[in-house]
């Protein structure tokens, strides 16, 4: 069984949650009058990192992938972070923010952000393939004990998803994996889909529907490289999960961490979908960071230790 934490909200949390209904209302606005409405989910040639960290994009086969890291520190350990969007969304400029928090994490580290095919053009398995490549090329370049898995909605149904893929690859493990608001569930069983209908801001009751097709095409809800929640836990290695307690898929992250022995989970009360995007904005955000940090260099320990 997994270890489970409960973190009650602070005021600064309801003043974000509010914040971001009013943007919710503001978008649903926008998209009436047919006014383009995505500026918070570009993808803005002319993004900038801070001086000290080095930038690049690279092909792996097809593959287009974005780097950081810190240009005068050795990357001797990786990220890979997988976006979210629902397998149709595109990578935008809120993931690289995310990708440089996740390097603030550990100035050793370096993040690969793949920019994985989508649906409904390129349906279930294309994308897990790619990533699995990916992770298959940075074996050469790292030990799997330096190396973490990450990813968000969608992209953290798709870490999990390869997690088992590398295990029926018989591929080393990577250190651990780190998911947020993971999506798990496609055929919707989960407690959570009834108790959370009226709460979840962005996927409850009258809000978006998530295309579930557009991905999986003809596979089953039920394949474990879909749904990682009907897989093999065995398989999977280090769990670190993130949830928000208003979630519709809060029991996609509940069901895996609770019966997974080395997972551990930490719901947010009256959080919403991947509430730590809200960085340094709310509490919950930055607490999530905090324990994101402590995790990603306790996996590291033993090797800085020896240094």
């Amino acid at each position: 069984m997994g270890k489970y934490y409960f973190h009650k909200h602070k005021i600064d949390d309801l003043f974000g949650i509010s914040l971001v209904k009013l943007g919710l209302k503001i978008k649903h606005f926008l998209s009436k009058k047919n006014i383009d409405n995505d500026f918070y989910e570009k993808l803005s040639k002319n993004y900038r990192y801070p001086k000290n960290i080095d930038f690049n994009q690279e092909y792996l086969d097809k593959l287009l992938v974005e780097t950081i890291n810190y240009k005068d520190y050795d990357n001797k350990y990786c990220l890979i972070q997988l976006h979210g969007g629902a397998y149709i969304y595109e990578f935008n400029d809120n993931y690289r923010r995310m990708a440089k928090r996740y390097l603030k994490t550990n100035k050793h580290l370096k993040i690969y952000s793949p920019y994985y095919s989508l649906a409904p053009n390129h349906p279930f398995p294309q994308a897990l393939n790619e990533v699995c490549m990916l992770y298959e090329n940075l074996l050469k370049k790292y030990p799997p004990e330096n190396i973490i898995i990450a990813g968000d909605s969608a992209g953290g149904g798709l870490a999990l998803a390869l997690g088992y893929e590398i295990y029926d690859r018989s591929l080393p493990a990577p250190q651990a994996i780190i998911t947020m608001s993971a999506w798990t569930d496609f055929a919707a069983e989960g407690l959570s889909y009834e108790i959370n209908k009226y709460k979840d801001m962005f996927f409850g009751v009258g809000k978006v529907k998530l295309n579930k097709t557009a991905y999986s095409m003809n596979h089953s809800f039920y394949h474990e490289k879909i749904s990682p929640k009907y897989g093999d836990y065995k398989k999977l290695p280090k769990l670190l999960m993130f949830v928000g307690g208003h979630e519709l898929i809060e029991s996609d992250t509940l069901d895996i961490g609770l019966e997974h022995d080395l997972a551990i989970v930490h719901v947010f009360s009256k959080m919403f979908h991947v509430f730590p995007m809200g960085f340094n904005f709310m509490s919950a955000s930055r607490k999530a960071w905090e324990i994101i940090e402590e995790f990603i260099n306790k996996q590291f320990i033993k090797e800085e230790v020896n240094e």
